[in-house]
């Protein structure tokens, strides 16, 4: 049984390293240990340009349990012209596109995830070519798959509802986080790290992701600088890479006076994240839409007092472990933000209810699921025909 499984995203030099490419690479990790006996599992790759090769090999030497298939026929080619992927990859039982969208196949099932659909739900935080191909090729994928893999129950619903999905072919599978996201062990040495690579003091809010519209930046600012008006000392960290539609977004917070006290790290490294997780006075993901929220849980994992949007999956991901508040309610954030960053009772709860939560989501449990979408979508297969 050869399953291919599409890396193709997580090669490209201009994929944002965030949710979705950490879960790419979490579950692809695991997939080959935990396949049935005779399955085995290849990463597939289709690209144009040679620039993205070395994205390639780091990619596969990153996960070493998979063997590596190369198509250089450029994807957009290979959508118009409807190219099935034997023709490109060989013969193959099952094709999983991780990122939104699938090829045709002759007779491979398929298998699509389907991480939210913020392209028809906030289009105007996405640029509009993007918006445009996206509404052409991922319903149309959707429709095709044999099983939908989603990342929460929310993001199942919207695709049941908005892409007439049967929901019986919609598989809702939460994400898992690392074992290495652990509370601080040695705060003092975290913090001078943080000082000396980044300029952080201690104190800060944090938010970590990449910085774009809709993970409601300007809203964030705005109430930062509620709090520092109440007196506030700490610094508000946006850690991430900037994203999509990033410089129009920036500009109306300059323009508006709320980037003052706010610091932007730019993408910080992977041995970094848990020390700004553990030592931040309080987590902010207060985004309009997400189609999980990674960042929720990692905090909690750390033993960061999380502030999350009451909106989307965010209040799904907490499950009742974090403040939900209103992301259009600058004052709102702000309130919560300061009851999360204040010591005492209140804040303690936090930390200790978002560890108990933080711990039920593992990689090695979101891996098995996928095993058992890949044995449903394979059922569904012979059950009706390629």
């Amino acid at each position: 049984m050869r399953i291919l499984f599409d890396a193709t995203a997580m090669a490209l030099s201009t994929y944002h390293k965030g949710g979705a490419w950490r879960y790419g690479m979490e579950v692809a990790r695991r997939l080959p240990g935990l396949l049935p006996a005779g399955w085995h599992l290849d990463l597939y790759f289709n690209f144009f340009r040679s620039r993205h090769l070395q994205g390639m090999q780091e990619t596969a030497a990153a996960l070493p349990g998979a063997g590596t298939v190369l198509s250089r026929l450029h994807p957009r080619l290979v959508r118009a012209l409807r190219i099935p992927a034997e023709r490109l990859a060989g013969p193959h039982d099952l094709f999983h596109g991780p990122f939104d969208r699938i090829p045709r196949t002759r007779r491979a099932a398929r298998v699509v995830t389907i991480h939210d659909l913020a392209f028809l739900r906030a289009p105007e935080g996405l640029p509009r070519a993007w918006v445009e191909e996206l509404k052409r090729t991922v319903p149309d994928s959707a429709r095709r798959a044999h099983r939908v893999i989603t990342v929460s129950e929310f993001s199942r619903r919207d695709i049941v509802e908005r892409l007439g999905v049967p929901p019986e072919r919609v598989q809702a599978i939460h994400h898992g986080i690392s074992p290495a996201l652990q509370p601080a062990r040695d705060p003092g040495a975290d913090l001078r790290r943080l000082r000396e690579r980044y300029g952080i003091a201690p104190g800060f809010v944090l938010y970590l992701g990449t910085l774009q519209p809709n993970k409601n930046i300007e809203g964030l600012c705005h109430a930062y600088q509620i709090l520092r008006r109440r007196g506030f000392g700490g610094q508000l960290v946006l850690a991430g890479s900037q994203g999509w539609l990033y410089e129009e977004m920036w500009a109306r917070i300059e323009a508006r006076g709320h980037d003052r006290g706010v610091l932007q790290t730019g993408f910080v490294d992977d041995e970094d994240i848990p020390r700004l997780y553990a030592n931040c006075t309080a987590f902010a993901l207060l985004s309009f839409l997400e189609g999980f929220g990674i960042p929720v849980i990692e905090a909690m994992a750390c033993g960061a007092p999380v502030v999350a949007a009451e909106a989307c999956s965010l209040p799904e991901v907490a499950g009742g472990a974090a403040l939900l508040v209103d992301p259009h309610d600058p004052e709102a954030m702000a309130d919560a933000l300061e009851r999360a960053a204040t010591p005492g009772p209140e804040r303690e709860a936090l930390v200790r209810a978002g560890r108990e939560r933080a711990a039920a989501f593992t990689w090695e449990a979101s891996a098995r699921q996928h095993v058992e979408a890949y044995e449903a979508a394979l059922r569904t297969r012979d059950e009706e025909g390629p």
